[in-house]
């Protein structure tokens, strides 16, 4: 009964993070809301194929970002002219 609750929330094939800008672009149909929700849509796709959820992906990004290589200590404590 409780083996599946980790899996990630689909609705049919979509992930249903996805389906929140679709439900903004039924909602009010302009042509900006379409686009947006089908970004939104992509970009989920894309970072679901991957195996990834939306902080892990945000995590993945910052460490692209900044690099590997972490300091051991909080920047208020770095000695700065030494």
């Amino acid at each position: 009964m409780w083996r599946a609750t980790a899996y990630p929330v689909r609705v049919f094939i979509l992930d249903a993070r996805s389906c929140f800008p679709i439900l903004i672009s039924v909602t009010h149909w302009s042509l900006t809301t379409l686009l947006i929700g089908i970004f939104g849509v992509v970009f989920f796709g894309t970072i679901s194929f991957f195996g990834l959820t939306l902080p892990a992906a945000i995590r993945s990004m910052r460490r692209f970002l900044i690099g590997p290589v972490r300091t051991a200590l909080p920047t208020w404590q770095r000695r700065r002219f030494s």
